[in-house]
This record gives C-alpha cells, sequence and structure tokens, in this order.
C-alpha cells in the first residue's frame, strides 16, 4: 500500500507481512494524514492472526499524530502482547516519549525480518 503526501519528501507507505511468529508491519517515508486510510486497514490486518507485531520503523522520514494514532490503536488493540518498533528514527522516539506511550511499545535496534526483507 502506498500513498503520497502533501509534503516535498517520499510517499509513504504501509506494507503488512506474516512471518512465522509475528506480524510485520514496514513503515516508510512520510506518514502522515495520506497514509491514514492504508494505517486504519494495516491495525486490522496486523491483528487479526493474533501474533506479536513488529514495526519496521528505519525508513521514516517523516511522522505526524497521524502515525503515532496508529502506532497507539496497534499498541492499545494487541492487549497483552506488545508491539515492538525496531531501528526507529529520533522523530518516531520522540513522539512516543512525547506521548507517554513508552510503557506499550517497545523499541529494538533490530529483529529477524520477514519474508523478502
Amino acid at each position: 500500500m502506498t500513498s503520497s503526501s502533501a509534503f516535498d519528501g517520499p510517499p509513504g507507505s504501509v506494507d503488512v507481512q506474516l512471518a512465522p511468529d509475528h506480524v510485520l508491519v514496514r513503515l516508510a517515508g512520510e506518514v502522515d494524514a495520506c497514509l491514514g486510510p492504508d494505517l486504519v486497514r494495516c491495525v486490522d490486518e496486523a491483528l487479526a492472526v493474533r501474533l506479536p507485531v513488529v514495526v519496521e520503523a528505519a525508513r521514516i522520514t517523516f511522522m505526524d499524530s497521524t502515525g503515532l494514532g496508529f502506532l497507539a490503536r496497534l499498541a492499545s488493540r494487541s492487549g497483552e502482547r506488545r508491539i515492538t518498533v525496531t531501528d526507529p528514527p529520533e522523530v518516531v522516539r520522540h513522539l512516543v516519549h512525547r506521548a507517554r506511550l513508552e510503557q506499550i511499545i517497545d523499541f529494538r535496534p533490530g529483529v529477524p525480518r520477514g519474508p523478502g526483507a
């Protein structure tokens, strides 16, 4: 799934892949309101299989409250399965910290990737 952004940077994209022991959500580019509808669908898709969710964030260049809301929804609807965000850029760390979501979102330097990585 891809969506273009109102900013001059690369458009944002979100992709969901099933790995043997987790669901991998890849975010890239600008994660903003233009990507909102794709992010809403992604939450349902990622949580449907009831596996831990890993969000690959290294390729995010910009994130606004839409992306933060996506992470918050994903984490809050995951129940006891905390979500893990790998290789988050500073913009993601900053937003999660400002929203005080560290108690439901784990940051990791990297985890094994899913198929096609």
